[in-house]
């Protein structure tokens, strides 16, 4: 009987609980990514008409890029960067750390993609 039983248990496959769950979706960051149809994942803020968005306080070193998808110029300043107007449909890279905020100069909202990119020391 003892051998019966040993065949038995070595037919059976090992379960292992880590692999027979299954992984967890990662959740986008942002106001659901990016614009709905974007196939890369970017930060997005709406601009009220003559309103500003704070996008940082306390950045560090960073490489920034934003992208105005409105019909009205904007106008990007950073407290240690550049300071630099934004027409509709561009994309600008810049540099910069402390605080960071656009500024939309048009009568209509407007929406904008940014992204943060470290500045790695050697």
């Amino acid at each position: 009987m003892r051998t019966s039983s040993k065949k038995a248990a070595a037919k059976r496959k090992p379960t292992n609980a880590r692999t027979t769950r299954p992984k967890p979706k990662p959740k986008l960051a942002g106001h659901s990514g990016g614009p709905k149809g974007s196939p890369v994942t970017h930060w997005s803020q709406w601009i009220e008409p003559k309103g500003a968005a704070l996008l940082s306080e306390t950045l560090g070193p960073v490489y920034f890029v934003v992208k105005n998808h409105g019909p009205d110029g904007i106008m990007l300043v950073a407290q240690h960067g550049d300071l630099m107007d934004l027409p509709p449909g561009k994309v600008r890279a810049t540099y910069g750390h402390g605080t960071v905020r656009v500024e939309n100069m048009g009568e209509k909202s407007t929406l904008i993609e940014f992204d943060f990119l470290p500045i790695f020391k050697r």
